[in-house]
């Protein structure tokens, strides 16, 4: 750890605790609380800061706190549930930044920390080293291609940074995994890259369709995609989807695993109507679903 401690000390200070309140009608409530807390990274002198979306989904208040202690209100720029990253803004000005590397230099073997918070004023920081960069679907309807997975434990909150030995950000601590080899998940940072200049200067990604949604939990199985569980008052509920409904196809193409349910998930546009056959009971059934924009339904826009 000494070779690091001279980077860490330029990091540190550019990494914040993240406070987030949320209103008890907002959704997202009954799954993640309306208290959350996590971390971020600073990516600008006034105050952006990168951190991940589900920290600060619908919040209305956020509080950050700097290392030395020092705390600012903040608000949500933009969320981006495509890659599960978020960024938020501090008032206040002449903050240290994080220096940003980019993730496709990043190969198997080679070492990384990851750094959280544990609480408002204090750091954390574990070494590891990645294991392997490869496709990533999670059941929350999620998936990325290119997910950094690595032996380095997420010691606090999450949305941390991920940084490689010359003390640069290769990407931002997402879940942790809990297995020997993948501890935790990392979004790669050149996903932020790609959409920085829009998020920084228009607080959106110009031309981007929202992805259709429709709020189910699911898990591959041999029948298809089993349905885990469902957002309450999502469209997939509204339309009558069911615990345990096996889905088999989507819009007249056959469903082998839930990251083929995906792709054809997203082909359309949010706000398009779907079509699904689930077995229920071995009983073959249409469900016709009417997708919505996640960010709407979370009250993001």
């Amino acid at each position: 750890m000494g070779d690091y401690l001279r980077f860490l000390e330029r990091i540190v200070p550019a990494t914040v605790n993240i406070h987030a309140y949320i209103s008890h009608r907002n959704p997202s409530v009954k799954v993640l609380g309306h208290e959350r807390m996590g971390t971020g990274s600073l990516v600008t002198s006034d105050g952006h800061i990168l951190t991940v979306n589900y920290i600060v989904l619908g919040a209305k208040e956020i509080t950050i706190t700097t290392h030395d202690k020092k705390e600012y209100p903040a608000h949500v720029v933009y969320m981006d549930f495509e890659s599960g990253f978020a960024v938020i803004k501090a008032e206040g000005s002449g903050f240290p930044v994080v220096p940003l590397g980019y993730s496709d230099e990043l190969k198997v073997s080679d070492k990384i920390l990851a750094l959280a918070s544990t609480s408002q004023h204090e750091r954390r920081v574990t070494q590891g080293f990645v294991t392997v960069i490869k496709p990533f679907d999670a059941y929350w309807e999620y998936m990325i291609d290119d997910g950094i997975m690595s032996t380095a434990v997420n010691s606090g909150f999450g949305g941390g940074p991920m940084l490689n030995n010359l003390g640069k950000v290769m990407g931002i601590v997402y879940l942790n995994l809990n297995s020997v080899k993948e501890m935790s998940m990392a979004i790669p940072i050149n996903l932020f890259h790609k959409a920085k200049e829009d998020i920084l200067e228009h607080g959106t990604i110009r031309g981007r369709v929202p992805r259709p949604w429709i709020g189910a939990y699911t898990i591959s199985s041999e029948m298809g995609v089993l349905v885990a569980g469902l957002v309450i008052d999502g469209p997939a509920h509204k339309a009558g989807l069911q615990v345990k409904d096996a889905i088999t196809e989507i819009n007249g193409v056959g469903i082998d695993d839930r990251r083929q349910f995906y792709e054809e998930l997203w082909k359309g546009e949010a706000g398009a109507e779907i079509s699904i056959t689930v077995l229920r009971k071995d009983i073959p059934e249409p469900i016709d679903i009417l997708t919505v924009d996640r960010a709407v339904f979370y009250e993001e826009i």
